[in-house]
């Protein structure tokens, strides 16, 4: 009864001693703000914020509901989340005790010792032996543990990383799709135009009032033209088949509700700081947790010098016929012991695992560097492209109210024909300027949201994305 006591005294300090071996691990600092001042604007809940939802596109919000859930690569991350959960369940097996059970007939005129029978049998009859067996290095699996929970949280913090990314996808191509759209339609007014005005060069030509020269230039524009077209058919077709794939349908047709035109573009940027974006950026914490896997795996590692604590029992029934009686013998035995292995190459396994530490550390801080850069590259970005496109939508108005005093010279005898022509065909040029400037601030605003991990958490009660880390994690959670 002491022994017992003494050894569940043991057992129960040292089940506690899964820690850190470098202790705290390191938080990197962010700057005090970005390159583009963006204090005035409210700082936003960024992981739980649908920005899309922003463009004004009902359409574009279903399609992004449905990438969140079908999307092949969320898909995978998701199940890696299952496997790393059933990584750390088969880790926690490790406390439990293995049970072999023995059985068979036995003839012997003398002492017979079977393997992994820890009393020998004599005579001729059958056994049965039951041997529970705990090996376990009781300093080892807490850190081995832990270790796997943070297998765990690297696997949640990537699956979060896709979830921001795949949206930003979803929206890049569906905004894509409907330009091409656009595009089209500027492009086949634009062709009607120019042929329009190629028939009338050539007519001038044959009465000799235009030289060949001009007719030429006419006819090498509307080429281009058709160069264009068949261009934009193809991104079009690409576009198409990106957002199809990204939403996890077939390669099938697929025609958009709405048009370009409808979406908006009245976003400001987040006025979140530097410190609240790292906080919040899943491949930050993702590589922090890299850190204290690593930590808790070299603690393992340098366990390996503890003693290993071996506990067996055997519970035995056996009969047999000694000098012609039949006999029935039943035997229980426990022992216990340690065992402690000096391995020469504990110590390269340890200073190994170190340095495995020391990189993911230097890892962890280049991904926020790389964050911040990302981050600030993308607001300055952003910026310069919502100011062209404002500068460029204040031009076309003004053409716009231009094209009327053409069209009522045009009606007046004021303006040839061609000369009209000439000009629409330049509004022309300048509405496809502004659907490409309209369709880069579009992408510019889903890298912005992409780089702040905006949305990574949307619709997920059980992550959540806080301090560079990742919570409320349970079992339960990762199997839904």
């Amino acid at each position: 009864m002491r022994y017992r006591s003494v050894l569940v005294a043991i057992l129960s300090a040292l089940s506690v001693t899964g820690c850190m071996f470098h202790g705290d691990t390191p938080t990197a600092e962010a700057p005090q703000s970005f390159s583009i001042v963006n204090t005035s604007a409210p700082e936003k809940n960024l992981p739980e914020n649908p920005w899309w939802k922003e463009v004004g596109s009902q359409e574009l919000d279903s399609l992004v509901s449905e990438a969140l859930e079908n999307n092949k690569q969320i898909s995978i991350a998701r199940k890696n989340i299952e496997i790393a959960q059933s990584s750390l369940d088969t880790v926690k097996l490790g406390w439990l005790p293995s049970l072999s059970i023995m059985a068979g007939p036995i003839r012997s005129n003398g002492l017979v010792l079977l393997p992994n029978l820890p009393m020998p049998l004599a005579g001729t009859g059958s056994f049965l032996a039951f041997l529970p067996t705990w090996m376990v290095n009781v300093i080892q699996l807490p850190s081995r543990t832990k270790e796997a929970e943070k297998n765990v949280e690297i696997s949640v913090a990537e699956f979060l990383a896709m979830r921001a990314s795949i949206a930003a996808q979803v929206v890049s191509s569906y905004a894509l799709l409907l330009a091409c759209i656009e595009e089209e339609n500027i492009l086949n007014a634009l062709k009607k135009n120019v042929s329009a005005q190629l028939s009338t060069a050539r007519s001038m030509t044959l009465r000799g009032l235009n030289t060949e020269v001009s007719t030429n230039e006419q006819d090498s524009y509307l080429q281009k033209i058709d160069a264009q077209v068949v261009t934009n058919h193809a991104n079009k077709i690409a576009a198409k088949n990106a957002l199809l794939t990204l939403v996890g349908r077939p390669l099938t047709h697929f025609t958009p509700s709405e048009r370009f035109g409808t979406l908006k573009l009245d976003s400001i940027a987040p006025g979140n700081t530097p410190t609240s974006v790292l906080a919040s950026r899943p491949d930050v914490a993702a590589a922090r947790a890299k850190i204290q896997a690593t930590d808790y795996g070299l603690s393992a590692t340098a366990s390996l010098f503890a003693p290993t604590l071996t506990w067996a029992g055997a519970s035995l029934n056996a009969s047999a016929n000694v000098n012609g009686t039949r006999e029935r013998l039943t035997e229980t035995v426990q022992l216990g012991l340690l065992t402690w292995t000096l391995d020469p190459q504990f110590i390269g396994k340890v200073i190994s695992a170190n340095k495995q530490y020391d990189g993911e550390i230097i890892r962890y801080f280049s991904v926020v560097e790389n964050a911040m850069k990302e981050v600030d590259n993308a607001l300055a970005d952003f910026e310069a492209k919502k100011t062209s496109l404002v500068k460029q939508e204040n031009a076309l108005a003004n053409s716009r109210k231009n094209m009327k005093t053409y069209q009522a010279m045009l009606k007046n005898g004021l303006l040839s024909e061609t000369q009209y022509l000439q000009t629409v065909g330049q509004f022309d040029q300048a509405n496809m300027a502004i659907v490409q400037t309209k369709l880069q601030t579009i992408i510019s605003l889903s890298k912005l949201y992409q780089s702040m991990g905006g949305g990574a958490t949307y619709g997920q009660q059980q992550y959540r994305l806080k301090n560079q880390s990742i919570a409320g994690i349970s079992r339960d959670n990762t199997q839904k």
